[in-house]
């Protein structure tokens, strides 16, 4: 098998067309997407070694899994993953106790895990309270806000649609909000999508899809205006969006289809601007991540770069204490209606070069 270059522990087979599988592991859990005759060959290959496993658990209707402190179901046809146990173990911290710090920092962690599994919309809210070293009271009530929320919503998590991958694409939504923590800093967001798109009539598109990864930081750079908060932003998205792009080729291949393109969308015009005009800016810092951007592009890296209705990005969710209702939409339904007010394609970026 071929380790993934998004994910070491994510494997995929390269040789034998029968014997296919995709192998994720997580310390002592194994989750596996296999072949009848790959699971047959892991089964001789163990028994061979004298290696003890555990006992195979495959999903079915009645029969739910538990994979990296989440359960998965299926229902229908598409799979539901919700947190497992942590959700309850989680209390709301008492601000007059002398342990409220200690509190603080473990009822956090659990919050934060269940975010990082199956709730991103917590993601934001979780990341400003692990900045916080010496909480507050006003940083505490912020926290048991966000962790009400989720002893509320225990079985709340994503739900995993089918995709057809002949027509698939591969959708990075990236944010930045600028000096908006406490230390003035930027907060960086964005999520992956692999979908399947409509194209409707009015410049807007409809994606149908899962979830494939998120992520809401602290920037750890120091940023002077907006732009370059939303710079740093794509920058991240786009790194991990190759990452993933490069497993799912390595898939598709082994499926015999075509490669699934990658498409960047921004709700920032300046941003926008600035990948085809490039002395919008006069950081050098910036000047070389909008020239990297350019060489991915050229190098057909990036399929698309779409510039799109803030109202309408889901990773305005990984920025902002109050962000529009994108994602929370699209994690109840697996869809999304997108308006777009411009895109760039490559021979306006030949023509700008020129």
């Amino acid at each position: 098998m071929s380790t993934s270059t998004y994910d070491p522990c994510l494997l995929i087979t390269i040789e034998d067309q029968n014997a296919f599988g995709i192998v994720g592991m997580q310390t002592d859990d194994t989750l596996m997407l296999v072949t009848d005759a790959f699971s047959s060959l892991e089964e001789k290959k163990l028994e061979k070694a004298q290696f003890r496993s555990k006992p195979k658990t495959v999903l079915t209707p009645d029969i739910k899994m538990d994979f990296n402190g989440c359960t998965l179901m299926m229902e229908g046809n598409s799979i539901r993953l919700r947190q497992k146990g942590q959700g309850g173990k989680i209390c709301l911290v008492d601000v007059n106790a002398p342990s409220r710090a200690q509190q603080y920092m473990e009822q956090r962690a659990r919050g934060a895990y269940i975010a990082s599994t199956c709730q991103p919309e917590t993601s934001f809210d979780l990341s400003v309270a692990a900045q916080a070293q010496q909480p507050s009271e006003e940083d505490i009530r912020a926290l048991n806000k966000r962790l009400k929320w989720q002893m509320e919503n225990l079985d709340r998590g994503l739900r995993y649609v089918p995709v057809d991958l002949m027509h698939a694409k591969l959708m990075v939504f990236v944010d930045g909000s600028f000096a908006n923590n406490m230390d003035l800093s930027s907060q960086l967001g964005f999520i992956l999508m692999l979908v399947n798109e409509s194209t409707d009539t009015d410049n807007t598109f409809t994606i149908r899809g899962n979830v494939i990864h998120y992520s809401s930081t602290k920037c750890k750079r120091v940023t002077r205006s907006a732009l370059a908060s939303e710079i740093y932003g794509m920058v991240n998205g786009f790194d991990m969006g190759i990452a993933i792009a490069t497993t799912l080729k390595m898939i598709v291949e082994r499926l015999g289809l075509a490669e699934i393109p990658l498409i960047i969308c921004t709700d920032s015009y300046s941003l926008y601007e600035c990948r085809v005009k490039l002395g919008t800016t006069k950081e050098k810092r910036l000047m070389i991540d909008i020239m990297a951007l350019r060489q991915s592009y050229e190098r057909r890296e990036i399929t698309e770069i779409r510039w799109i209705n803030g109202e309408d990005i889901p990773a305005d969710a990984f920025t902002k204490a109050s962000p529009n209702r994108a994602l929370e939409c699209f994690i109840e339904s697996n869809n999304l209606t997108v308006r777009v007010d411009g895109w760039i394609s490559k021979q306006l970026i030949n023509k700008t070069i020129d």
